[in-house]
């Protein structure tokens, strides 16, 4: 009935992980399988994503498109197809056209013109004036021209500073972050993972602190953490949050961060082409450098079906568990870099919101985005 048996697929776990069905019903194919007693009816819910079959078609377009192109070719060559050579325009006849005499508009009686008011002249038959010359001097004038690069609510961007590995931590100006480690026994993994700062002492919690911002003030939160957080070396009590001041330095264990405000000076020299571009992998610390105006994707390595993304974060380990083999791509737009998820199963999420499916949104330094619980960091280096 079906190609491939489920049963004996090599990639079977794969296919359950990446397939459209629900958490349980994952888990309860999954547990047939252990167990031998699955169906046909338990293959159902496979086949429609056989990464197999998939891969078959794949191959086989593939050919088949080099097949149809090595055919034409040798027909061009041996002069059984000629290419169509455009043709010249055949000149186009002159048409004589009969002018007709303008028609006289009808004389209005002075009592026609009495009993009908005056109607007001159109809004677009107005003369318009031209804007008044810019008369800024010069220098201003190029100085300005920056500005686009800018967001317009520069001014309201703040970011924590980890002190011992210096990595920017962007934080929302609407919306909130939590602030933790990984761990593959827990469904909803952290925004922010410290698992590469802590690895020395092991005191941040799985789901830590969390920071929430409105219209560019923020707050800070114990979300019950075993080692407390603690700001200007007061502790934060579990449950009210605490408002956030330039400067102040906030403890999560042995990790300090200092809370900033995001110099506008970066934003604009992140534009330039000397610029270096990077990714963090935060849980392992990972550096992986970005080419500027080259797309790239984003995923796990899959050698059952000889794909091999751009980046692949299968080398990371347990992180990338739940990451589809083409998760996300990086395609860049005047310079600046913008992530987009290409329908993983299980997301990606930019600063805490989640991504739809087709959304496009730039990257700014500093900014970290969630990819299946594993979780990158863009930096620029200037």
């Amino acid at each position: 009935m079906y190609k491939y048996s489920c049963r004996k697929c090599p990639v079977r776990s794969r296919c359950i992980d990446e397939s459209d069905n629900s958490p349980s019903a994952k888990v309860m194919v999954q547990r047939a399988f252990e167990a031998r007693t699955d169906t046909l009816a338990t293959w159902a819910l496979l086949q429609k994503h056989c990464l197999l079959l998939i891969a078959e078609q794949e191959r086989s377009a593939s050919a088949l498109s080099d097949r149809i192109r090595d055919v034409r070719q040798t027909k061009i060559d041996t002069g059984e197809l000629t290419l169509k050579q455009p043709q010249p325009e055949a000149p186009k006849k002159s048409v004589i056209r009969r002018i007709r005499p303008p028609v006289k508009p009808r004389q209005q009686s002075p009592a026609d013109r009495a009993d009908k008011p005056a109607q007001p002249t159109p809004e677009y038959l107005k003369p318009v004036s031209p804007p008044p010359p810019d008369k800024r001097p010069l220098k201003q004038l190029k100085r300005l021209s920056t500005s686009r690069f800018v967001p317009a609510d520069a001014s309201r961007l703040y970011w924590l500073t980890v002190t011992t590995s210096k990595r920017h931590i962007a934080l929302p100006v609407t919306g909130q972050l939590s602030l933790g480690h990984f761990d593959p026994n827990v469904g909803i993994p952290p925004d922010i993972d410290l698992t590469f700062e802590d690895q020395a002492s092991h005191f941040i919690s799985r789901r830590h602190a969390t920071v929430v911002g409105q219209d560019g003030a923020h707050t800070i939160e114990d979300l019950g953490s075993r080692a407390g957080v603690f700001l200007n070396g007061t502790q934060v009590s579990n449950g009210p949050s605490r408002p956030l001041k330039e400067g102040d330095r906030i403890s999560l264990g042995d990790i300090e961060l200092v809370y900033e405000k995001v110099p506008t000076s970066v934003l604009i020299k992140a534009k330039s082409s000397q610029a270096r571009h990077a990714l963090m992998v935060t849980p392992t610390g990972r550096v992986i450098g970005l080419t500027p105006l080259k797309d790239i994707v984003i995923g796990r390595a899959d050698p059952q079906v000889n794909f091999m993304p751009d980046i692949d974060l299968s080398v990371d380990g347990e992180v990338a568990r739940l990451v589809s083999r083409r998760h996300a791509i990086i395609r860049w737009r005047e310079g600046q870099p913008h992530l987009e998820d290409l329908g993983s199963g299980f997301g990606s999420r930019l600063g805490g919101e989640t991504l739809t499916l087709g959304q496009s949104v730039p990257l700014k330094p500093g900014d970290h985005f969630w990819l299946a619980g594993c979780v990158l960091a863009y930096a620029v280096e200037l």
